[in-house]
């Protein structure tokens, strides 16, 4: 099956698509944070490569420089660029989104001195000016990538982008919709998988590719019985062997709400009505749910998870988020207040970035699939 010859691409962090790519002449960015639009690091030639730290096993002399306190993701992406493990990439875009981030950014330009770094700006409110503002630091992003890069800019370069973009997102709702089926087809972390792969290839790639797996997978059932359907929300998250584990207890993840799932796919850029791309990029960015940095969102942030939740038909939610998340540390409290207030089962989890206490996750979710009565 498709899935399995995209495996490599998720276990590992360079890829033969990526190869290829840069054979033909292509450059590869690498970015951190979902409020760096693919769209622009997917320009003429480019390819946009959601960064994780697949294959890190410490992080020890990162954390001389970040602190151990310092998120799990930040500190192990570090350690693997110290080590020379993103060598396939010709540059990096780093987001203000957060502390760690920016932290993050500081050390590598320091110490790694990467041919082009650049730091979106990222504001953390939703109004009018918030957007402006917004849409001025993508359009300085944009001129920035192809400046140093030596690609005439034009607008309908970018329009294309868009387009190739939300061809990719069709794709992944589409496959994602046979999850919550009656009928289940694919499981949580195969898409989980699928998801990563289409963030680590280029996306004339992806689309082909993940056409070829929506055709296998609308013709096929799966075989194993489930106990639970749960809902997933949570930071940031690049191991599918952690929803692996969940859906071996019997706990099947059939929709979520993470950074680096299908949350991050769930809106198209609108086309045809909207003159200048980067305004419509930038609506897209802000107006859709946002993540915890977006600190004055967290009502309608909910109220949006809400109805995803009741939409998906679950029996419970489970919230995970990486231990030293400052923002996700605040509003998991909230959501689990919130979603027992609603009557909905939830169960939270603190994790370290790459999976340690395997037995204690698993005997967590266990109780909390018994808990419901499953």
């Amino acid at each position: 099956m498709m899935i399995e010859k995209i495996d490599a691409a998720v276990q590992t962090l360079n890829n033969t698509w990526i190869d290829d790519a840069r054979g033909a002449g292509g450059k590869v960015l690498g970015f951190f944070c979902s409020y760096v639009p693919e769209e622009i690091l997917n320009l003429n030639g480019l390819s946009g490569f959601r960064m994780r730290a697949t294959g890190s096993v410490g992080s020890q002399t990162a954390d001389n420089y970040l602190g151990s306190f310092n998120c799990g993701y930040t500190r192990h992406c570090l350690e693997m660029g110290l080590a020379e493990k993103y060598d396939f990439l010709d540059g990096l875009v780093f987001t203000s989104c957060c502390g760690h981030l920016s932290r993050l950014c500081d050390n590598w330009q320091y110490f790694l001195k990467p041919d082009f770094s650049y730091i979106l700006d990222v504001p953390h409110l939703t109004d009018d000016d918030a957007l402006q503002w917004y849409r001025d630091a993508l359009e300085k992003l944009c001129m920035a990538i192809t400046s140093h890069f030596g690609i005439p800019f034009e607008q309908s370069m970018l329009w294309q982008s868009i387009k190739e973009t939300n061809t990719t997102r069709h794709l992944l709702k589409a496959i994602d919709s046979l999850r919550a089926a009656d009928k289940l087809k694919l499981t949580g972390h195969e898409m989980h998988k699928i998801c990563i792969f289409a963030a680590s290839v280029p996306k004339i790639t992806a689309n082909k590719v993940l056409k070829e797996i929506l055709d296998e997978y609308e013709n096929q059932l799966l075989d194993k019985k489930y106990r639970a359907r749960i809902f997933l929300i949570g930071s940031h998250l690049d191991d599918p062997g952690f929803i692996e584990l969940m859906e071996e207890t019997g706990a099947l993840v059939v929709a979520d709400s993470f950074c680096g799932g299908i949350r991050d796919q769930m809106d198209d850029v609108r086309e045809g009505n909207i003159e200048d791309p980067f305004m419509a990029l930038a609506m897209r960015y802000i107006n859709r749910i946002t993540c915890p940095c977006m600190y004055g969102e967290y009502a309608n942030r909910f109220d949006t998870l809400l109805s995803m939740v009741r939409n998906a038909k679950v029996d419970g939610v489970i919230i995970q988020h990486m231990k030293f998340c400052e923002i996700w540390g605040v509003d998991s409290n909230m959501m689990y207040r919130n979603f027992k207030d609603q009557g909905i089962q939830v169960l939270r989890l603190e994790h370290a970035y790459r999976q340690s206490s395997t037995g204690q996750l698993r005997t967590r979710i266990q109780a909390f699939i018994e808990s419901m009565g499953k």
